[in-house]
């Protein structure tokens, strides 16, 4: 039993990486805007909930999220060519750190305390702040008609 689930965790992990890639990957998904869904939405009560309810499941498809985030951040924090510091951080060290970014932020989502504790591991600052639409350029094809 503990292999099949090493296993199923090993392949959500690959497909959470692969999804990662693929959306970041192309020049139009740098161009959109990129939303964010999952485990790290919540808010820290309910990690806090879940740790007192002694709720493991919830805890570790949390885990499973944030590892599959800063994983995509190990891919997409680049600049140019140069890469951005790969994070690594098993559960032994995220737990502590998510638990205190918690306590400290009850109001805060479980994605805010990912991202400043992937910052605290060194990794590149990700901005949060919604940015607005570019502008739309009018289409070339009408320039120059007048309206009859």
């Amino acid at each position: 039993m503990p292999g099949n689930r090493l296993r199923s965790t090993s392949t959500v992990f690959a497909l959470v990486l692969a999804l990662v890639s693929w959306t970041f990957g192309s020049p139009q998904a740098m161009a959109r805007d990129v939303k964010v869904a999952g485990m790290g939405i919540r808010k820290c009560t309910e990690w806090q909930q879940w740790k007192e309810a002694k709720n493991g499941e919830a805890r570790a498809m949390t885990l499973e999220w944030a590892h599959g985030f800063i994983a995509g951040h190990n891919v997409y924090a680049r600049t140019g060519s140069e890469g951005a510091t790969s994070i690594v951080a098993d559960v032994n060290v995220l737990i502590p750190l998510l638990d205190s970014y918690c306590q400290k932020n009850p109001g805060s989502r479980i994605l805010s305390g990912v991202v400043e504790i992937t910052r605290s591991l060194g990794g590149a600052k990700v901005d949060l702040t919604p940015q607005a639409p570019p502008a739309q350029n009018p289409r070339p094809e009408n320039k120059g008609k007048l309206d009859s």
